[in-house]
This record gives C-alpha cells, structure tokens and sequence, in this order.
C-alpha cells in the first residue's frame, strides 16, 4: 500500500501547529485542567489537522529550504505568542483582584497550591483563578476562542510574519489587568478599608484592648461576607474582561499588516 503525502499540506499543519502551540500548550486554563502534555501535544495537533484541512489552509510562501522553514516557524511562534499574551492577561485581571483581597483580609501570610499557575498563591488568588477557568468554559468563551483563532489564520496567513503591536495596544491591554482587577475587587476592598478606620479608633479609644488579634477573625468575616454579597457582578466583569481579549487580538491582528516572511 502507497501513501501519497501532499507536503504542501504537511508544511501548512507544521506551521499551524507551532502557532497553536505557543498559543494554547501554556494557557492558563489548559494548566487548569490538568490534561498530560502528552494529550495537550495531541489536540494541539488534531486541532492544527482540523482547521489545516477543514479551512483548506495553504502556505503563504511555501519555504524551499531550512534557513526559509526557519523563518516561517518563528513567524508563527511570534502570531501564537501575541495572541497569548492577550490570554495571560485576561486571567491576571482575576489574580490581582484576589491578590489585593488577600494582602487587605489577611489571608497572603498562608499560600495554598494554585493549579491555574502551577505554583503557589494566596487563597482567593487561587480561587478567583479556579473562577475564571470555570467562567471561561460556562460562558462558551472557548468557542469564541476557536473562532478567533480560525480568523487569526484568515487574517495572518501561515507563514507570514505580522508587524509588532504598537505600544498603545500593549499599553492598553496591561493596564486592563489594573482597571478590571481593580472593578472586581472594588467592592470588599472598600468596605474593609472602612472596617480598617473604625479599629483604628476604637484602638485609640480602647487601647487595653488586643486589637490586633481581635481584627483577623473580624476582617475574615467581613471580607468574605461581602465578596459573598457582591459576587453577582462577577460575570459581568468576565464580559469586560473577555471582550479586552478579543478587542487585543484584533488590534493585533487587523493593524499588523502581513509581510512575506
């Protein structure tokens, strides 16, 4: 039996591999699921064959020797890591509303095992991580992120290469992480900034009293109470948060003209 192998085609599920690799091997939420790197490797390339085959994809300029192949794999690494890092992004938004919330109740003096991260974090930066994988997939942003990817391929054909971002995007897509992180974790932060003053006083009035152990548990219950209380906007700030991430690749896409790589 004789297999007839189009290396047009395989040149193409090559780079278009590449290009998801460094897009999804290292996603937050591929991290999150805990799949082997054996099986991310094979969906990475089943996904790569899918759309390769199924958008009848071809190579911009088909390379003719290695130094060529070279420059079309770091062309696609280069795409792959730009839309990346609009993805680290919209997942530190939620890290850094949990980071400030640990640093004001208390809770960053003990860090528990993050799997979003793979390292170890406070305890509602590790669960506003596990939040946001869980919105990603109930939300159907993964489908959303399918569709992004197949108009990346449309816009940024395989094996070219896509001018840099100007620094007003980058700018603007980093400081989303401090805007959005700030609009989630706005609400408990104000109430205990408030709690904050009024021990203050009452250490002042009060002073044989041991505040300073009293103010853990009290901080605690507040906190938590409140970020209870004020959950439900939580998904509305994943829409802003998601809609910064798509409006980056965009931006990344649409104003990075394509040149021959």
């Amino acid at each position: 039996m004789r297999f007839d192998i189009d290396m047009a085609w395989l040149v193409s599920v090559l780079l278009c591999t590449l290009r998801l690799s460094a897009l999804l091997l290292m996603a937050p939420f591929m991290q999150a699921i805990g799949l082997p790197a054996r099986v991310r490797v094979l969906l990475v390339l089943s996904l790569a064959i899918t759309l390769v085959s199924g958008m009848h994809l071809q190579t911009h300029a088909m390379p003719h020797d290695l130094p060529e192949m070279l420059v079309a794999g770091i062309n696609e690494l280069l795409v792959g890591s730009l839309m990346a890092t609009g993805i680290f992004v919209a997942f530190a938004a939620f890290s850094y509303a949990g980071s400030l919330l640990d640093l004001q109740i208390g809770f960053n003096i003990a860090n528990v095992f993050d799997p979003v991260t793979r390292s170890q974090s406070p305890l509602i930066a590790s669960l506003f991580g596990m939040l946001m994988v869980a919105l990603f997939f109930s939300m159907d942003v993964h489908h959303t992120l399918l569709r992004g990817i197949a108009f990346s391929l449309e816009r940024v054909p395989l094996g070219t290469a896509v001018e840099l971002p100007s620094p007003q995007i980058l700018a603007r897509q980093f400081g989303s992480i401090f805007s959005l992180g700030l609009l989630l974790a706005a609400p408990p932060l104000f109430c205990l900034f408030l709690l904050e003053l009024a021990l203050a006083v009452l250490s002042r009035n009060l002073p044989q009293l041991n505040l300073f152990t009293m103010s853990a548990p009290i901080k605690i219950g507040v906190g938590l109470l409140i970020l209870a209380y004020t959950s439900a906007h939580f998904g509305s700030v994943a829409i802003k948060t998601f809609n910064a991430l798509f409006s980056f690749w965009d931006g990344v896409l649409v104003s990075g003209v394509p040149t021959n790589g």
